[in-house]
């Protein structure tokens, strides 16, 4: 651990501790971290193989009183949850060298990114395919994990356009990129669920349809959002994708009206304590942040705007809201619209017989 040193310590900012404390942390932090990846690993593997399912520890499979046993899983939770703060983060240089030296002959390096994101799992958005992750682009843990909800850096970013600004960054509160999910809906959008997206932050609008992935919120969104706007805004060259999307949300969703629209098209599901507490979870969350001028989502909020700006669309959808949203309405108007047609229609007639009396 000792050769590790220079690295290790080129990669904090504090002031340098003793080097015997320092290795002696690296090693302790990283023997229980890897040893939660090859755990995860393993069961990762039988999940693969069809004999999947959820595993106790070693210690709590011996334990017969239950009450112990799920007060175990929640201090577990607990645990995973604080290996994704950004203050706790190790190199992953250190965890992988640990697994050189221990690992058996023909155990792959992999084994650590499968291991992780078996392990964070239950705290990832709802995805369905991701790109291979690689050890030697890893920095630590939080950044394995951001790097298996974001998009990609080709593929899916490439398709959305990116329009530059001659800024390259502002400081901005809440910046109003778009209307709340309410006014985009009088203004003719509507709103669907994403299907078969590779990341969360993968909106697209096309046809006067805004789709966005499901995002399910939990007791442990807040602090996840939190650490991966962190883990942007303090990184070098990091793309603020979590950011745009964080303020992107924000934006539409200013009331409990916008959350329960989002709601009803299955966008954003809470499992919050409140209503108030969910549509004000992205104001809370994205407080002042920087954000790049040059975001993935500027095209996509261009050509919302620039749909809703339609009075063609605002019309529809007016009509349609206010003579089409229910089935009774709808009866009403067909039949008022029959009934003028047939007075019309006798009217004509009435007048023709006039003009043209039967010979």
């Amino acid at each position: 651990m000792k050769r590790l040193m220079p690295r290790i310590r080129a990669s904090y900012s504090q002031p340098a501790l003793q080097e015997n404390k320092v290795a002696e942390m690296m090693l302790l932090d990283g023997s229980f971290i890897l040893h939660r990846l090859l755990k995860y690993a393993r069961l990762a593997k039988m999940e693969e193989a069809g004999g999947g399912g959820y595993q106790f520890d070693e210690e709590e499979e011996e334990d017969e009183d239950w009450t112990q046993v799920y007060g175990r899983c929640f201090v577990w939770q607990f645990v995973t949850r604080d290996l994704l703060l950004l203050e706790n983060q190790i190199p992953f240089f250190v965890v992988r060298e640990l697994f050189q030296q221990l690992r058996n002959e023909d155990e792959p390096e992999e084994l650590l990114v499968t291991g992780s994101l078996r392990l964070f799992r239950p705290l990832r958005p709802q995805m369905l395919h991701r790109s291979p992750i690689a050890c030697d682009d890893v920095h630590h843990l939080l950044h394995l994990f951001y790097l298996s909800v974001t998009l990609p850096p080709t593929s899916e970013r490439q398709q959305h356009s990116r329009r530059r600004r001659r800024s390259d960054e502002l400081l901005s509160e809440l910046p109003q990129w778009i209307p709340c999910a309410k006014e985009l809906e009088e203004s003719g959008v509507r709103f669907r669920k994403r299907k078969n997206a590779t990341s969360f932050m993968d909106v697209r609008f096309a046809r006067g349809v805004l789709e966005i992935p499901q995002l399910e919120l939990n007791d442990s969104s807040e602090s996840l959002f939190r650490n991966l706007i962190a883990f942007e805004q303090t990184y070098p060259d990091t793309p603020r994708d979590v950011s745009t999307y964080a303020v992107f949300m924000d934006c539409l969703i200013t009331s409990a009206e916008d959350m329960r629209i989002l709601d009803l098209h299955g966008v954003l599901v809470s499992h919050l304590n409140s209503r108030r507490v969910a549509w004000r979870f992205f104001s809370d969350v994205v407080g002042q942040v920087h954000w790049s001028a040059d975001n993935y989502l500027l095209g996509l909020m261009d050509d919302v705007n620039r749909y809703r700006n339609l009075r063609r669309h605002k019309w529809r959808a007016a009509l349609v809201r206010n003579y089409f949203s229910n089935p009774w309405v709808t009866m009403s108007v067909l039949a008022a619209l029959l009934l003028l047609a047939f007075s019309v229609l006798q009217t004509f007639f009435a007048v023709y017989a006039y003009f043209k009396p039967p010979k």
